[in-house]
């Protein structure tokens, strides 16, 4: 960030430099602009240039050009600079997730709370992910699992993740749903059948909790995702949590709440990871 600011003070005012939240993801070999403070879009163009000559293996300078949004999530950006796409590999933990940026949901910050998850894998484990996306879960999840179950509403991210699993190879480990998870669920045969779900929706998991009971057997460990403000922090999040289990009859135990990327001021993407008791 202190080599981007430099290279900036020449071309912008003092103040606009110190207004530049510096706020952008790498993508494979794409950077997009999260956030220009009001008054600075004209200067994106100029931003986009310091991020290209920061980051000397970038293609692509893109800018959010509107929130996520949508049952999808996608979060639409336009080319400020570089070749005209937004297709792109990226590689995380060993991984190679292919995806348009302008079709599906990625978030580049997750990748330690990828990780983090799949060290927790075992290989007899049958893992459910009720929002998948492109994979970042999945597919490496079908490297430790016996089975993985991946559902995702967005036909755009459900080819990307079928073409995902073929890049790295775990094609024959991976059953891909492409509807909103409560239609897989519907069916029994998947009742009892998860040992770990994941939930990485955080807008609206809460709402899933239900589905979640369903496929979850005796001890699984489901880990759910939640957008939180600090000052109520994980209460909410919590009676949430036991009032869907009550409804469900199942018990619960909270095995751990941390924080894993702050949205904005005050509001932080959380995860509450717990066991089902019974």
């Amino acid at each position: 960030m202190a080599k981007l600011k430099e290279l900036l003070k020449n071309r912008l005012s003092a103040d606009e430099v110190n207004k530049i939240k510096y706020s952008y993801d790498i993508i494979g070999d794409i950077a997009v602009i999260n956030d220009l403070p009001w008054g600075m879009k004209s200067k994106a163009k100029l931003i986009a240039e310091a991020i290209k000559n920061t980051h000397k293996r970038l293609k692509v300078i893109a800018k959010k050009v509107g929130p996520t949004s949508g049952e999808e999530r996608i979060r639409p950006v336009k080319v400020v600079l570089g070749e005209k796409r937004t297709e792109t590999i990226h590689i995380e933990n060993g991984f190679r997730f292919k995806l348009d940026i302008n079709k599906v949901y990625f978030s580049p910050r997750l990748g330690a709370e990828h990780l983090r998850i799949i060290n927790q894998i075992k290989p007899y484990e049958e893992v459910y992910d009720l929002f998948a996306g492109v994979g970042p879960f999945a597919i490496p999840a079908a490297k430790k699992a016996k089975k993985v179950i991946a559902i995702d509403i967005n036909p755009a991210a459900c080819n990307y993740l079928k073409e995902n699993a073929l890049l790295n190879k775990v094609s024959d480990k991976i059953e891909i749903y492409c509807c909103d998870c409560r239609k897989v669920i519907e069916k029994e045969k998947f009742y009892n059948c998860a040992d770990r779900v994941i939930m990485n929706l955080p807008m609206h998991a809460g709402e899933f909790l239900d589905v979640a009971f369903k496929v979850a057997k005796k001890g699984a460990i489901i880990h759910c995702y939640f957008f939180l403000h600090e000052k109520d922090m994980f209460k909410l999040a919590e009676d949430k949590l036991y009032n869907e289990a009550k409804k469900a009859g199942r018990e619960v135990k909270i095995l751990e709440e941390r924080k894993c990327g702050q949205l904005s001021p005050r509001i932080w993407r959380c995860v509450i990871d717990f066991e089902v008791l019974n």
